[in-house]
């Protein structure tokens, strides 16, 4: 649904503004003692394009950034603007063999049921349907896919870093070498029969620092000053790992897209585009001939080129999981205000083109100059600088990882990966340990 702004003389003769994605207008009016009086229709506005024009106080004033700018014309021009629906959801195309444009919001200007667009781009096939006011900002073309993020399966290794782990290894086979001599010295004072090999403290004291804290009977007489320390260790170890635990074990990774412009799309990935009909990607891969352009529009198996009919439907396609993946072709104005429709979407490579955004005004509208001055007043005194800023440049305050999850398998996947290797090689030295003693003690 997009909306529509309507001048209206006291005569009743009307003057449209409408905007291509949302639609606001002034109409042809006369101007009399420099007064053009005006009614406000209620109209409705999608939430997506908010930032760009939106109705509040009972559908009766507008804002965002194409009302603001024309509520101050309104006010320095000395008019009324006046709020009405449009069920059009795009610019309108040119049909094949067509000269004139009978749909979208460029028909209802070539019909003259309208005055103005608020928000079009400058292409120049859109000149045989309206004029365009001096340039309102200028718009980069490029491609965006859905922000995902994988959780990093290989915590455990980083919860540390390497220099940390090769001070733990060697503190294990120092403590280790102190209590391996200790018991030796100690079984000599008693006369001890008990011995223990020095793989045995390595396997027991790697036990204590699992946090498995039972000493055998094997390795009593060692240094109580060894095991104090190896005690302490021990404990500022766990406190260590424990403290970073959770912030590692939910630690997310961004997954690299894996194109970075048109062709490598083309050559490296299934990835589909998905651009809005009528919009400026739509134009460009139909009046663009460039390679890459052609291949990708001409593409059979599969189909690489997808235009979408509504906003929605293209968010969908490209929120999608699990069928196919695509990416959006869009300008940035347009990511800017639509970022937090479906799922967080985010900028690949660099911009394809640029092109110019204005307002669009009926053909021979004899007041067109008058509003072209108007613009350019607002933007001498800092005004438009102003508006853009609060409405489209200011980075928003998005946070789309509010919901806390639960702890999923593919977060600990490397624990039990690693308990699973344990099981096996315990197996297997089992079936060892059963082979040699049969062969050792059973055989003749």
């Amino acid at each position: 649904m997009k909306n529509m702004l309507r001048l209206m003389e006291k005569k009743e003769e009307r003057l449209d503004l409408r905007r291509h994605s949302m639609v606001f207008t002034p109409t042809s009016v006369n101007q009399t003692d420099n007064d053009w009086r005006t009614r406000i229709i209620p109209g409705y506005i999608e939430h997506c394009e908010s930032h760009i024009f939106e109705f509040y106080d009972n559908d009766t004033k507008v804002t965002g950034l194409c009302g603001h700018l024309w509520t101050l014309l309104s006010e320095k021009l000395n008019f009324t603007l006046q709020a009405i629906k449009s069920n059009e959801i795009s610019a309108g195309a040119l049909k094949k063999n067509q000269t004139v444009y009978t749909t979208g919001l460029l028909g209802i200007l070539t019909r003259n049921e309208t005055i103005a667009i608020p928000k079009t781009e400058m292409h120049d096939n859109r000149l045989i349907a309206t004029d365009f006011t001096i340039p309102l900002w200028m718009s980069s073309q490029r491609l965006y896919i859905q922000h995902e993020v994988i959780h990093d399966n290989t915590w455990m290794a980083e919860v540390f870093s390497w220099r940390i782990w090769c001070f733990i290894l060697i503190m294990h086979l120092l403590i280790s070498v102190c209590s391996f001599w200790s018991q030796i010295v100690h079984l000599r004072i008693k006369n001890n029969c008990k011995r223990s090999t020095f793989g045995d403290h390595i396997f027991y004291n790697f036990g204590m620092l699992c946090n498995q804290n039972q000493i055998p009977n094997i390795l009593v007489g060692r240094s109580r000053i060894i095991e104090l320390s190896l005690a302490l260790f021990c404990s500022i170890l766990y406190m260590s790992f424990g403290a970073l635990l959770y912030v590692y074990i939910t630690k997310r990774i961004n997954i690299i897209a894996p194109f970075d412009d048109l062709n490598s799309l083309l050559t490296n990935t299934e990835y589909k585009i998905v651009s809005l009909e009528g919009s400026t990607a739509d134009i460009a891969f139909k009046i663009i001939n460039d390679d890459t352009f052609i291949r990708i529009k001409t593409a059979k198996r599969p189909h690489r080129l997808i235009i979408a009919p509504t906003v929605e439907r293209m968010f969908e396609l490209a929120c999608m999981k699990g069928k196919g993946k695509y990416t959006i072709f869009q300008g940035e104005d347009d990511y800017k205000v639509r970022n937090h429709i479906g799922c967080h979407m985010i900028p690949v490579g660099k911009s394809y083109f640029k092109i110019w955004v204005a307002s669009g005004i009926v053909k021979n509208f004899k007041y067109k100059r008058t509003i072209d001055l108007g613009i350019l007043r607002l933007k001498e005194v800092g005004l438009w600088n102003a508006l853009t800023y609060r409405w489209v440049n200011k980075k928003p305050q998005c946070n789309y990882n509010l919901e806390q999850k639960a702890i999923g398998i593919d977060q600990v996947s490397l624990i039990i990966l690693i308990m699973c290797c344990g099981m096996i090689i315990a197996f297997i030295i089992f079936i060892i340990e059963i082979i040699v003693y049969a062969y050792k003690y059973r055989s003749p």
